[in-house]
């Protein structure tokens, strides 16, 4: 009985580190890049890094996910960013609760709690939110990425409609739902900054550069010289609501709407809360078992002071991939578009753009991922002329990207 006490004490450290478990990746980058200086440096380029991160090796990002299993279905996960080229410090991007009950019928659901990301991108579904295709995310998921978390509680329905025939996977309705707080500024990096192509992720505490255009500052607007994307400042809720159909390995349609339902004339410590609402449409369909096709269309409204700023946004991509082996090559063409409907003087946010990406990745398991990637951007930005450069804008990069994944 004594030795089988202490077997048992002795097992109980073991038991709970199987219980913690962590993934990630470490990622190592080159580049070369022609246009204007990033946003990131107050600049009116669209990309992540500039021609000062031109030829010469990059710590680009360091990622990692921490999985707490707490009982059957249940678990605490932590997702964490570090980007040294450009932050010293780390950004928690996801904090959150989820638990999966289980079900004897057909319905599955699962449940969570914390801060997340909304689950509307087909591109990024790799380790800890990256991109399975590209280095550089599309517009639509690069803005994801800066603005866009859920603060609260979603909850995911699934029924399986139908039974396997001839091999084939079950059809699948979805339905999504949630309720969410801190995204009131949501809109504003969109509306001053335009559309861009990164893959850089915001954290839950995050500050990124701010530069009011002349417009805002004539109007004696004050505004945060460090933007925070997610605060809570009129104390409403906002809610999302996303129905899809699905077959794994087959094809995968859905349509989500969004509305942060902010009060759009409250203020607070610098950051003006932004009504923004928005519809997503997404679609993924398997040509062949090689051969894949996706894209995702978004369509939304934002506005701040009630008139003060009013502008229409949408963006679409199509990509198709090719997989053979251990090799995939991604081409990926993006259209996005922001209409100013608002009559507020220097303060013009239309924009308009098209961008081509094209992703050669080699796989040599178990660990490593490496990358080839050509991105070019073409956009005309109307508040680029308050800088005093041309609003047209060219941009080109190419990068090579390392992975190491633990």
């Amino acid at each position: 009985m004594l030795a089988g006490a202490a077997n048992a004490s002795g097992d109980r450290p073991s038991n709970l580190s199987q219980r913690i478990s962590a993934k990630g990746y470490i990622d190592f980058r080159w580049q070369h890049f022609r246009g204007n200086e990033s946003w990131l440096d107050s600049g009116t380029g669209h990309s992540r890094f500039d021609r000062s991160h031109n030829n010469r090796p990059l710590l680009a990002d360091f990622a990692t996910e921490i999985k707490a299993d707490l009982k059957a279905g249940s678990q605490i996960i932590t997702q964490i960013h570090a980007y040294p080229e450009q932050n010293a410090g780390l950004e928690i991007t996801e904090l959150y609760w989820q638990y999966r009950p289980l079900h004897l019928s057909a319905m599955r659901s699962r449940w969570r709690v914390g801060f997340f990301y909304p689950k509307l991108s087909i591109e990024n579904r790799g380790s800890v939110w990256s991109s399975l295709y590209n280095i550089n995310y599309s517009a639509i998921n690069s803005w994801i990425a800066e603005e866009l978390r859920t603060f609260g509680v979603e909850g995911l329905w699934s029924w399986k409609i139908d039974k396997p025939v001839y091999g084939k996977a079950p059809l699948t309705l979805n339905l999504t739902t949630a309720a969410f707080a801190y995204n009131d500024p949501t809109g504003a990096i969109l509306a001053w900054k335009g559309w861009s192509n990164h893959d850089l992720q915001s954290g839950i505490d995050n500050e990124l550069p701010f530069s009011a255009p002349p417009g805002v500052a004539a109007a004696d607007n004050s505004q945060a010289s460090n933007f925070q994307s997610f605060r809570e400042i009129d104390d409403r809720p906002g809610a999302y609501i996303g129905i899809g159909l699905s077959r794994k390995k087959s094809f995968k349609v859905e349509w989500f709407h969004y509305d942060n339902q902010a009060e759009d004339t409250a203020f607070e410590n610098g950051h003006y809360a932004w009504h923004t609402t928005f519809d997503h449409i997404s679609a993924h369909y398997f040509l062949t078992k090689e051969l894949e096709a996706f894209g995702q269309y978004l369509r939304g409204r934002t506005s701040m002071g009630n008139g003060f700023v009013n502008n229409r946004f949408e963006s679409a991509f199509i990509a198709i991939a090719k997989n053979q082996g251990p090799h995939r090559l991604t081409a990926r063409f993006e259209r996005a578009v922001i209409d100013d409907l608002d009559d507020t003087v220097l303060d013009d946010n239309n924009e308009a753009g098209n961008s081509f990406n094209l992703n050669y990745s080699y796989y040599l398991a178990p660990h490593w991922k490496f990358s080839g990637e050509y991105q070019q951007r073409r956009s005309r930005q109307a508040r680029r002329s308050y800088r005093q450069v041309p609003n047209y804008a060219k941009e080109e990069q190419l990068s090579f990207s390392a992975r190491y994944y633990f």
